[in-house]
């Protein structure tokens, strides 16, 4: 098991997004965004080559996006209004993404196999996805699902509008 840090997106400033190995070397770029038709985010490795597209072709409360590896169509992906119970399902792989999107913590199961399991590590830069990941050459894939899963959490969370998560500049701090 491989283990990759991808920065939360609420603490990215800038549209490229750095992905770490477990020695916090750079392996991957991240960039795009989602919440339009047509947009994309990709997945590059270090030379720049884009190794995964999200394509999303639907906008408005069930988005959906289509997910090219290499140029080819592998898989496609539909947020549904039940996304507070945290199930998607990627049609065509035969993956199951569940868990809690908001939190930041999630994996993919393919049948009884756990292909990736996400959840926040704290540092000192700020707050990090880290990915686990089963098999190496699904490594570009899982990294494009989980900054997809990033972003639409982050929109999906009350609390980063609030600026409350570590990070934000704390400007509505809870007294006690």
């Amino acid at each position: 098991m491989t283990k990759y840090y991808l920065r939360q997106r609420h603490s990215v400033d800038d549209g490229v997004n750095i992905v770490f190995d477990e020695n916090f070397q750079a392996s991957y770029l991240v960039s795009g965004r989602s919440g339009k038709k047509n947009d994309e985010i990709h997945v590059q490795d270090m030379s720049g080559a884009v190794l995964v597209r999200i394509q999303q072709t639907s906008f408005g409360m069930l988005p959906r996006f289509i997910l090219k590896y290499r140029g080819h169509v592998v898989g496609s992906i539909s947020l549904t209004f039940g996304h507070l119970g945290d199930i998607v399902y990627v049609r065509h792989l035969n993956w199951l993404i569940s868990g809690n999107f908001i939190a930041g913590r999630y994996f993919i199961t393919h049948n009884t196999k756990k292909l990736l399991s996400v959840k926040p590590d704290v540092r000192p830069d700020g707050i990090y996805n880290k990915l686990t990941i089963t098999f190496d050459t699904q490594t570009p894939v899982h990294i494009a699902i989980a900054a997809l899963l990033d972003i639409w959490g982050t929109k999906s969370n009350p609390l980063i509008k609030l600026k409350w998560l570590p990070g934000q500049g704390n400007q509505y701090e809870l007294t006690s």
